[in-house]
């Protein structure tokens, strides 16, 4: 799971290093993002997905956090990073739809080159503890920071798909 987020390069632009000790699957209808680096089509991932959790246990609560690093472009990123999803207090054994939608679902809107969408989960410390919001901006978002300000930690999961500008040709 690591070597993917390394080579995909979100350790190091989105998170530092960490080993993964659940595992995370992000479902859009039909579509699954277990496995990083699959490309979809934004028209397939525009709906609210459905994230399950597996590993974790009734005692213990995460925060999901999905992030654009790659905006305006993947080849000057300045707006770095941009929130489309915060979601607490998800108990470990069941999926997003039992947390708190903190920050509502922006789907994905690519407009220059190829952008990784990241989804990450961290363990939080009790229910609740997730205090520190991010600004009513959703650009300039940094994860590092946001898990830092909350005693997050580093994350216990993430998963991460690619998309681009989808072509009028492409949507048929």
């Amino acid at each position: 799971m690591s070597e993917a987020l390394i080579v995909g390069r979100v350790i190091d632009d989105v998170v530092d290093f960490f080993t993964p000790t659940v595992k995370m699957c992000v479902v859009y209808g039909n579509k699954q993002v277990c496995i990083n680096g699959y490309e979809f089509y934004p028209s397939a991932v525009a709906s609210t997905p459905r994230v399950h959790i597996q590993g974790g246990d009734l005692r213990t609560s995460y925060t999901l956090v999905m992030t654009d690093p790659d905006v305006p472009g993947p080849s000057d990123p300045y707006l770095r990073e941009h929130l489309h999803w915060l979601v607490t207090d998800i108990p470990g054994t069941t999926d997003t739809t039992f947390g708190k939608e903190v920050v509502s679902y922006e789907k994905p809107r690519p407009n220059i080159g190829i952008h990784r969408f990241v989804f990450l989960l961290f363990q939080q410390r009790g229910r609740q503890t997730v205090v520190n919001l991010p600004a009513a901006s959703r650009d300039y978002f940094n994860t590092r920071r946001f898990a830092a300000e909350n005693g997050l930690g580093l994350p216990v999961a993430a998963v991460f798909f690619n998309a681009q500008r989808e072509t009028a040709a492409r949507r048929r």
